[in-house]
């Protein structure tokens, strides 16, 4: 290669090589400047982390829509980049989110329900109940021409010689049991039908989910008691595969610091208070049940503003 001698530099100044290096150069550190702050933007403003969810308000679940509500404003609350992302499709059973969760795979990030003992070995659990464990208080469907059947009830013993009705697999089959309580089960979509055909007595459910099975089967002709109310501690909670031990911890605090400042409470005000004032809790007979599914001291039930009081 050719070196910079004199008469090359006069024949470079000659052609004004230099004033076009110049700006070469001038370009080329513009581009530098301008890359590193694209570069520093993007350290300040990352992209959202995908939290993938199940869209289950497509299946009309009575609190999915609430779900969703509670899981942004956790993620609001936490200050960290994450974006709800629902997943289309058919509907994974719950069983098998489980599973594929507690294997660290699948495709949810965040599943929600109801805790066990069990469940929290298998799948890490966020200890804030999202329902306010209004979840284990249950009022009961029976038969139309039937609305009076349990009134004359006075205590468990007496509502021990009705049948109730449960799915195979629900935990509250187990709790019932437990309690002396007699129960028939079947299958999540037979359980109505099967109240109809008398296959059992009373059928419980949860408050916030009640009327609307009432109304979107109109041709079952089914009552709501008034006479009792069913109340075990359990909770909600939101859950994440084991290895997702950050994404557990940012909840944990968006939820923590939407319950301090009161905004949880607007939310679950706004969707369960119409449900709270139709059951008329105080007027009602409650029958309080033992849990064996979860060691009631894992409940964190010392924090009275993460619980629902009638």
């Amino acid at each position: 290669m050719e070196s910079f001698t004199r008469p090359r530099i006069e024949r470079m100044k000659k052609f004004n090589f230099f004033p076009k290096l110049g700006a070469c150069l001038l370009l080329v550190s513009f581009c530098t400047w301008s890359h590193a702050g694209t570069v520093a933007q993007a350290l300040t403003n990352p992209q959202p982390i995908p939290i993938r969810i199940q869209d289950l308000e497509k299946t009309h679940d009575p609190i999915a829509s609430y779900i969703v509500e509670i899981l942004a404003l956790a993620i609001k609350k936490s200050g960290e980049a994450y974006a709800i992302e629902k997943l289309s499709g058919t509907p994974i059973p719950q069983a098998r989110q489980i599973v594929d969760m507690s294997n660290n795979r699948g495709n949810l990030d965040v599943i929600w329900t109801m805790t066990s003992d069990e469940r929290e070995t298998q799948i890490l659990p966020i200890r804030i109940p999202i329902d306010k464990g209004f979840f284990g208080w249950r009022i009961a469907f029976v038969n139309a021409d039937q609305a009076n059947l349990l009134n004359s009830i006075k205590s468990k013993t007496d509502l021990a010689k009705f049948k109730a009705g449960q799915g195979y697999l629900w935990p509250d089959t187990d709790i019932l049991r437990s309690n002396g309580l007699p129960v028939v089960t079947g299958s999540d979509e037979s359980l109505l039908s099967m109240l109809k055909a008398r296959r059992f007595d009373y059928f419980p459910r949860p408050i916030i989910a009640i009327w609307t099975e009432q109304k979107n089967h109109p041709e079952l002709n089914l009552a709501i008691d008034t006479t009792f109310v069913l109340h075990y501690p359990t909770a909600f909670y939101f859950f994440v595969a084991p290895k997702q031990k950050k994404l557990a911890q940012d909840l944990t605090n968006g939820l923590e610091r939407a319950i301090a400042d009161g905004s949880f409470d607007l939310v679950f005000n706004k969707y369960f208070q119409t449900f709270i004032k139709q059951a008329d809790i105080k007027n009602r007979l409650i029958f309080k049940l033992n849990n064996p599914l979860i060691k009631t001291d894992s409940l964190p039930l010392n924090r009275t503003r993460f619980w629902f009081r009638p």
